[in-house]
């Protein structure tokens, strides 16, 4: 019988349940005995956390439902002592632990040595000449795609599905068709009701989330028997049939929870970055016709419509797009932890089993390190801009750092910029209202309304 990685005990698992509340010594502002700060902090915390930043510096708690306080620490040194977290006392599981039932123990719930050996077998399906056989795999769906991209778009719910065919087939091996709709009414019961007050009765929104999610596993426990037999190029079949150093593999369920993961993060993040640079483009008309001038310059010197592997480094200007997408509007606004043992910040004692977050937005924001923080201005992140480049890596944190940083980073750069590419060569975008778009933060960022963008063929 075939060997599989046993979980790794590790000081976080002894902690209590519940966060440390002992937190009065902490700045913050009051909240109200039931909602907390949350009235303030949506739909859009970002402002509402710089404002108290001001006020209470890098570190103070805020109320969450019930007036329950966690901490908010800001900052690039704040990212950089949670993210590296070189004396392993930042739990992302515990952190995490509120979607820990929907998502099961994937690799970005488990902590120190455990998830160094999760992420050490995972590494593999994201090397270099794997990435390449996925551009291969999502160029064709990206094409059909894009043949609906005519006319005025809700940018978003197109993008999204586009997302979800390259997540299920490249990542799941499920090709497209009748079945990807099935696929993406579950993945987003499950996304959209995952913050839902946790109430099982039938009929409610955790029901059906829960519901959702387990039709979702049972499809891959369906298939994974056939992914362990027959393998495949796809990541769940790499996921099945990879082995450490020591012969041992990902347990049934540790394969479904690694997918279960993956297929959220590919999909949703994904599709929000993505959308958000259509519309950017769309009402930045320069930077569209740069991006398109950079794009057909490849395409002069290579001759293909469909961007390959070794072509990405040329498409560095798409690559500052991206990245000023992902300062302006991270997909992921909080990133939480919870402390193992007591620490000091900037002379605060904070102490063990505290619930803490980070706040990508805060220092996105910050003047101190992005000159014009609100303007679009994708030549900040050009090599030769001295004058209105951030040179701190803590201070642009969309994908983390450290040993939790997004193991899917590089295959979303690729992703990215295959789409953005394909659409620059065939079509224009521009505005399709004069309404301002009107964005949520949480969970996720993403419209509350229809983003509609006018695609025409060039």
């Amino acid at each position: 019988m075939q060997a599989t990685l046993e979980t790794v005990a590790t000081m976080a698992d002894d902690l209590p349940v519940k966060p440390n509340q002992d937190l009065d010594h902490l700045p913050g502002p009051p909240g109200h005995w039931l909602t907390g700060n949350a009235r303030n902090l949506l739909p859009n915390l970002g402002p509402f956390v710089r404002e108290q930043q001001a006020v209470h510096g890098n570190c103070f708690t805020v109320g969450l439902f019930r007036n329950t306080r966690v901490v908010m620490m800001v900052g690039p040194q704040a990212n950089e002592m949670i993210l590296l977290d070189k004396d392993n006392n930042f739990s992302s599981r515990l952190g995490w632990e509120v979607l820990l039932e929907l998502f099961g123990r994937n690799v970005l719930v488990r902590d120190f040595a455990d998830h160094k050996q999760h992420r050490r077998l995972m590494t593999h399906v994201f090397k270099p000449g794997t990435l390449s056989g996925y551009l291969n795999q999502m160029n064709p769906i990206i094409a059909g795609s894009l043949s609906d991209y005519e006319g005025v778009v809700d940018v978003y719910a197109r993008t999204k599905q586009m997302a979800l065919e390259i997540a299920v087939e490249v990542f799941a091996g499920i090709q497209s068709g009748p079945e990807i709709e099935v696929w993406n009414r579950d993945l987003n019961l499950v996304l959209s009701n995952a913050m839902a007050h946790k109430i099982r009765l039938p009929g409610t929104r955790y029901s059906r989330c829960l519901r959702a999610r387990d039709r979702l596993r049972k499809r891959l426990s369906n298939e994974l028997c056939n992914r362990r037999k027959a393998g495949g190029g796809d990541l769940f079949s790499q996921l099945a049939t990879q082995q450490n150093e020591n012969g041992e593999m990902l347990s049934d369920s540790d394969v479904i929870d690694h997918m279960f993961g993956m297929l959220f993060a590919a999909h949703d993040t994904t599709a929000s970055s993505l959308a958000m640079i259509f519309w950017l483009l769309a009402h930045h008309n320069e930077w569209q016709e740069k991006l398109r001038v950079e794009c057909e310059l490849l395409h002069a010197r290579g001759g293909s419509n469909q961007l390959t592997y070794d072509s990405l480094d040329q498409l560095s200007q798409v690559d500052w797009v991206f990245k000023e997408a992902l300062r302006l509007y991270s997909p992921l606004q909080l990133i939480p932890r919870r402390s193992v043992h007591a620490f000091e910040f900037e002379g605060l004692k904070i102490p063990e089993n505290t619930a803490l977050y980070l706040v990508p937005q805060a220092v996105h924001f910050d003047p101190k390190y992005y000159s014009n923080p609100d303007q679009f201005d994708p030549s900040r992140f050009a090599a030769s801009n001295t004058e209105n480049r951030n040179n701190d890596p803590f201070a642009f944190i969309p994908f983390g750092r450290g040993s939790h940083m997004c193991l899917g980073m590089h295959f979303a750069y690729m992703e990215i910029k295959a789409v953005v590419y394909q659409t620059l060569l065939s079509r224009r975008l521009e505005p399709a209202s004069p309404e301002a778009l009107e964005l949520e933060y949480l969970p996720i960022v993403r419209p509350t309304t229809s983003m509609a963008i006018r695609f025409s063929t060039l």
